[in-house]
């Protein structure tokens, strides 16, 4: 049964990762500012060796005319390319570039090492271990 306890720590688990994730999102130093969505296929691209753009339209429940936009765009950044599919010619199969890959690399280090920096100036040893075996928790509720 769930208790007031379970939904207050629920309740502030979502509110700090919608915080961290915008404060995270901040901390990338991005000429190209990329959109939430574009940041999003590229991630997707990131753990895809090729995806179909329908593929990417329904993880991210985009339409296909908004994702052929965003694709367009990343295309012409250099962090995308597109070929035809070898079963049907008339599909397109979206892949990340060298250059789209190195970005995301290069954003993700920036955001570790302000995190990094950020845990190392505010915490004692302990706290760290506390956060740690927080972390090791709530890794599960992820893996569900």
């Amino acid at each position: 049964m769930i208790t007031k306890e379970d939904q207050a720590i629920a309740q502030a688990l979502r509110s700090l990762i919608t915080k961290m994730t915008k404060r995270l999102r901040r901390q990338i130093s991005n000429p190209s500012s990329l959109s939430v969505a574009e940041g999003s296929v590229l991630s997707i691209l990131m753990n895809h060796k090729e995806v179909y753009p329908s593929e990417l339209g329904a993880q991210l429940s985009i339409s296909s005319q908004f994702m052929s936009q965003i694709l367009n765009r990343l295309e012409g950044l250099g962090y995308i390319s597109r070929r035809a599919s070898p079963e049907d010619g008339r599909k397109t199969l979206v892949s990340l570039t060298k250059k789209g890959k190195g970005m995301i690399e290069e954003s993700r280090q920036e955001r570790e090492e302000w995190l990094a920096d950020v845990i190392s100036d505010r915490y004692n040893s302990r706290e760290k271990k506390v956060i740690k075996e927080a972390l090791e928790l709530l890794t599960t509720v992820a893996d569900l």
